[in-house]
């Protein structure tokens, strides 16, 4: 049983709310102004406080700040008009934990103040365990407007590099909001084969089409009362957005050669490495669909502006991977270390990880520089850029080097080598170019996009 106030100057609705909250035990105090719930907390401290953001006199906004300054931990949900998300976004920004739009569901609402009573009762929401790690300003920033973000149902947009942890972001959000118990479903929409995207997505019916022997649940419906991810947001077809636009407008969805609409309780989070900006307005993109994805934009910083973050980070996979693969060497030496700094990192902190883990596999007691990948040996100079073209006499002589040293060349080893080298280099030359998603770089090369993942993942260049 809980403590709660209704602040809202509709006497009548704050009474019907009250009476909803105490048929599910809760004691509740009205106060019909922000003046009165100010004297109203410092009288009796509420749990949690149902806030209307639209009130004459002292509006809710400022209400909320006075009421953090005075209570800073005190949990403060929103009351807002239905499709304000806006206002929701500064209100949150300045405090509150969560937000409802009126009018809402008496079940859902109530439901919403259950888990976020818990939640505050056992630990304040964000203190979750996630892998992601880093003390910089640059990565802090989103690292902090995503938890607050997090309890949330705002769609949330995660924008930045191939490789800047954007599924780790989103699973972290999940983990801190109150959906956590729900599941997480994380799809790849740049896999989805293209013939087969509607009915990933929103699921088919039995004889729906050839092969439809039996009816699927799609992606959206596995996530009931939880979250999904949905990375690489800007591969999707128009069609496909159009789609995905109206299911999040009716919160339903109807599986392909199917009539029935089922309702959903899905949260929705994205995530692209390309700028969706330039692609509304080539016309692959719906800048409706954009605004409904981004309700909340957090743009996660490349691993070459988080300032410090790179000894911190390789030190971590160090010790995961010392501890995986049984291995002594638990830290970098200073050369080693000096390299990863200054190497430009173009795949982020996904080519880090792969970087270390195979550095871990080669050193005895400690990773050292010659244990590195060749490409992060041969970045001499500070911010140097890994080669932009295919540097082929270099990656070609540092072969030739080691066959030397072992007084034994395998010229069908070192062919096979040179040829991954050179592939490497391609690859890592076209993600760093701006606005490359994986299905335009599949196209250029003429390669499946799967296949394409593979190879990139295998380079430490995997998508997020």
């Amino acid at each position: 049983m809980a403590h709660i106030l209704i602040v809202d100057d509709e006497r009548e609705f704050s009474s019907l709310l009250a009476t909803l909250l105490r048929e599910r035990q809760h004691t509740a105090e009205c106060a019909g102004s922000g003046e009165t719930a100010l004297a109203a907390v410092c009288a009796h401290a509420p749990d949690l406080v149902l806030l209307d953001l639209q009130m004459d006199g002292m509006g809710g906004l400022e209400t909320l700040r006075r009421l953090k300054r005075r209570c800073p931990a005190l949990p403060v949900v929103i009351m807002t008009a239905y499709g304000d998300v806006s206002s929701a976004v500064t209100a949150m920004k300045a405090g509150a934990i969560d937000f409802v739009s009126k009018p809402f569901n008496n079940r859902a609402l109530l439901d919403s103040v259950d888990k976020l009573l818990a939640m505050h009762n056992h630990g304040a929401p964000g203190e979750v365990d996630h892998a992601l790690v880093g003390a910089s300003r640059a990565f802090r920033a989103p690292l902090d407007l995503a938890l607050k973000f997090a309890v949330s149902d705002i769609n949330i947009l995660l924008l930045g590099e191939t490789g800047t942890g954007k599924e780790l972001f989103a699973r972290m959000i999940h983990d801190a909001s109150k959906r956590r118990n729900g599941p997480f479903v994380a799809v790849d929409c740049s896999t989805l084969v293209e013939n087969l995207v509607e009915s990933e997505l929103f699921g088919h019916e039995r004889g729906a089409f050839t092969g439809a022997t039996v009816a699927r649940n799609g992606h959206l419906e596995a996530a009931q009362g939880g979250t999904l991810f949905l990375d690489e947001i800007g591969n999707l077809s128009v069609a496909v957005q159009a789609k995905l636009l109206r299911v999040l407008q009716e919160r339903c969805v109807a599986r392909v050669g199917g009539r029935e609409s089922i309702r959903l309780d899905v949260r929705i989070l994205s995530a692209t490495n390309t700028n969706l900006k330039d692609s509304i307005c080539d016309g692959t993109f719906r800048q409706d669909l954009f605004y409904r994805l981004g309700e909340m934009s957090i743009h996660l910083p490349a691993l070459r502006e988080r300032d410090g973050d790179v000894r911190r980070i390789a030190q971590h996979f160090v010790q995961r991977y010392a501890e995986r693969f049984g291995r002594r060497a638990r830290e970098l030496s200073n050369d080693a270390l000096e390299l990863l700094h200054r190497y430009p990192w173009p795949g982020n902190v996904r080519e880090l990880e792969s970087a270390i883990k195979s550095a871990v596999v080669l050193a005895d007691d400690v990773v050292r520089a010659e244990h590195l990948p060749p490409e992060i040996r041969s970045s001499d100079a500070p911010g140097a850029e890994v080669v932009a073209g295919l540097d082929l006499e270099h990656a070609a002589a540092s072969l030739l080097d080691r066959g030397l040293r072992s007084a034994e060349i395998d010229l069908k080893a070192f062919g096979a080598e040179a040829a991954e080298q050179a592939e490497r280099l391609l690859l890592g030359a076209l993600v760093r170019r701006p606005h490359m998603s994986g299905a335009r770089m599949a196209r250029m090369l003429s390669v499946d996009p799967k296949t394409l993942r593979v190879k990139l993942r295998k380079y430490g260049l995997g998508q997020s």
